[in-house]
């Protein structure tokens, strides 16, 4: 069996995230009907040209430092996080991509597993860092506080892709899947570059490596699970897009993409907007040459966290001031 290289660099680990013993079923799962949109699954080559008008979503996020404080809790010590994180959005139309500053929103959160947590500000010359205090109560450990992080940006990715969605001139792009959205507009697809779950059984995964640049696979049907967001209490539809052919000993699954959209669409919409996908993301795949999530990582959206992570801050002059200011507190 050849041995083929996956193309993340592995800082970043991989864009396979599943247990490789937990192969597809050979059944098709109860949740899953691959045949919603054909009864043969095989490639789709869209033949109706676009035009690229696109916004994608996307935030970055950092943990500053951690911390204990001894304002006890209970008798222990609380673990508290210093976090940053930003959320904004890139525009592509035919002419130029460019980043929408004034959509552009930066929070800094200090998190913590105890109660009274207060506001710390830092300010450096004429520039002023709120970190406002949050308790998490469900929070146990340093990592729990981590995940609220992550959680806060995700919503906040959610809420900002929801606002841009109303606007259905434009596609709306989201990086991952759409749980987090309530009320979207109809023009509005996740797009997942870590595959986690294959949803179809192994028949239909092997038509993935054969996909050529552009062509997508047909659409398949997610079963709702729960309440969820209100726009998925019907389910999703779902397809995978080859956005790149990599070249070398690199395996072809690296160059493929598993989108998402709401069943609230109808079918018609779905496949419009699945066809819209196949033939744009090609054109916005990164290179390996610039981005170390290539091709996944699109390259408008690597432009965006850039922007995103300059607005953050510099790490290393924020950890100085969060020590400046704690150690003038210690004095007091």
């Amino acid at each position: 069996m050849p041995v083929r290289l996956l193309p993340w660099s592995p800082e970043y680990g991989t864009a396979m995230r599943m247990d490789a013993a937990d192969e597809p079923d050979e059944a098709d799962r109860e949740d899953v009907d691959t045949r919603v949109e054909r009864e043969t699954w095989a490639p789709i080559t869209p033949s109706k040209p676009v035009s690229l008008r696109v916004r994608i979503v996307d935030g970055v996020r950092r943990a500053e430092a951690h911390a204990l404080d001894d304002d006890l809790d209970g008798g222990l010590p609380a673990f508290g996080l210093f976090a940053s994180y930003a959320v904004g959005v890139v525009a592509c139309e035919p002419a130029a991509a460019r980043v929408l500053d004034e959509a552009s929103e930066v929070v800094r959160q200090y998190l913590h597993t105890g109660t009274g947590a207060s506001d710390r500000v830092l300010r450096a010359g004429g520039a002023r860092l709120d970190f406002r205090a949050r308790a998490v109560p469900e929070a146990k450990s340093a990592d729990d506080l981590v995940d609220a992080m992550n959680r806060a940006m995700l919503d906040a990715e959610a809420h900002l892709a929801e606002e841009l969605s109303k606007d259905e001139s434009w596609l709306t792009l989201v990086d991952g899947p759409l749980r987090g959205l309530r009320h979207p507009g109809r023009r509005v697809v996740g797009y997942i570059k870590r595959v986690q779950e294959w949803y179809v059984p192994s028949r239909e995964v092997a038509l993935l490596p054969t996909l050529l640049p552009g062509e997508r696979t047909p659409l398949f049907s997610i079963a709702a699970k729960g309440a969820g967001a209100d726009h998925l209490r019907d389910g999703r539809y779902s397809w995978y897009v080859r956005i790149a052919h990599l070249e070398g000993p690199v395996h072809p699954l690296g160059g493929v993409l598993r989108l998402e959209c709401s069943q609230a669409v109808g079918l018609e919409g779905a496949r419009e907007l699945a066809d819209v996908t196949a033939t744009l993301l090609p054109r916005l795949a990164s290179s390996p040459v610039r981005d170390p999530r290539a091709p996944q990582n699109l390259t408008p959206t690597g432009a965006l966290e850039a922007r995103l992570t300059h607005l953050l801050g510099d790490r290393r002059l924020i950890y100085r001031l969060l020590l400046a200011d704690l150690a003038r507190g210690l004095a007091e």
